[in-house]
Order: C-alpha cells, then structure tokens, then sequence
C-alpha cells in the first residue's frame, strides 16, 4: 500500500474484514487496503480456508493484506505465494529474523508494533520491513483493543523516522481521526473496532465517515 499516491492523501486501510461483500463495500467506498486477520484467537479471525475463496474477487486498487500473529514460517509461505495476497502485516511476537527470512516470499512486510515507553526511532527502524504501524499496549492483546495511543509521542516518532512509512493505529474514529492525522502526519491510518458495529461487521456508514477523513486531512479537526 505504499507509497502514497500524494503528500496530503493519508492512506487508509479497513482491518478485520470477514466476507466479501463486505469487502467489496470498502472497496466501493474507497478503501486503499483491507487487512484479513488469520489469527484463531482474534475476535475478527476469519480462516484461509474461507478467505481464500473470494480475495481473488477484490479490484486491484484495493490491497490486500494479511494480518498474521506468531505464525508458522510454513504458514505464511502459503499465504505470501498463493497469489491471493499484497502484502504481510506481522502483529505478534516475531523477531525480526523472522520478518527478514518472510522478505524471501517478495511481499512488502508490515510490523505492527505497540508504542511502550522505551520505543524509540532506533528501535522501530532496526525492524526489517517496509513500513511499521503503532498500536495500543494491552497485555496478552494483539491489536483491536480500541485504545488510543499518545499522539504526540507518535508525531515525533513518525518525524524521527521519515521516510520510513509509519501506520497510525489505536482507538481511531470517524470522530477523531481528522484530529490524529492533524497532530501526527501518518503515510497511513489503520482501524478495526472503529468502524465496527460488531467485531468483524463493519457500519459502512462510519466505514464511509472514516475514508473521508482520512483522504482529505487538510479538512479542519
């Protein structure tokens, strides 16, 4: 989903899609990116088996990317080759030989990292991949949780990093992601529970609202 298509276009990408109506939906509304989270103990898991089946019915301007939490080598080879998929988020615990042996499979890799108080710039960059993206700490969760992060702290990360492309994610809104594009300049903004009216089930109506803000961020917060 890189790079972006203009210095004020933030790139917006529609997380914990489970079916392709939905997904065509994002894409209609005009979503550069869904992410599919292939983790069995997420509340948005949605399996291969059954992803696979209608990913390759997607348009071509929407990226699809697969959300992937401490899986098997063997696993995300599958995934990475099968055609079906743009790119690799890894949200779990991998180290960064992992994501280093994943760049065999010629996928643009995501790290998606939470935003603790030691994170610095030097240590987001010493990750092997294309671009990162910062969630909300929350013990034993991997991302979703809904919370916000410091959008100041995130702001200087992002500045101390460029151009390395960095996901804002955590607790985003319709409602307040004019004000976190304002106050921390992302490449790209991530969100899930956000625009949910369940887990897994989107409201179009606050997945319209978010794409809005996100694509015209010079709009007032």
């Amino acid at each position: 989903m890189f790079p972006r298509p203009s210095p004020l276009r933030v790139l917006a990408k529609i997380c914990g899609l489970t079916s392709l109506s939905q997904a065509l939906a994002c894409a209609d509304l005009g979503a550069d990116a869904i992410g599919i989270n292939f983790f069995p103990q997420s509340k948005r898991f949605h399996p291969w088996e059954e992803a696979s089946l209608w990913l390759g019915q997607l348009p071509p301007s929407l990226a699809r990317v697969a959300v992937l939490v401490n899986a098997p080598m063997d696993q995300v080879q599958a995934i990475a080759t099968s055609g079906l998929i743009d790119a690799l988020q890894f949200h779990g615990d991998e180290p960064p030989d992992f994501l280093a042996r994943a760049r065999a499979f010629g996928l643009p890799l995501v790290k998606a990292l939470p935003l603790l108080p030691d994170t610095t710039a030097a240590s987001l960059l010493a990750w092997p991949a294309d671009a990162l993206l910062l969630d909300a700490f929350a013990p034993g969760v991997y991302g979703g949780t809904g919370h916000t992060i410091d959008w100041a702290r995130a702001a200087s990360i992002i500045a101390a990093i460029a151009p390395k492309p960095l996901i804002l994610s955590g607790g985003l809104t319709p409602e307040n992601l004019a004000a976190a594009i304002h106050a921390t300049r992302p490449a790209a903004v991530d969100v899930a529970s956000g625009v949910e009216s369940a887990p897994g089930l989107k409201d179009l109506a606050k997945v319209r609202a978010f794409l809005r803000a996100a694509h015209f961020p010079s709009s007032p917060p």
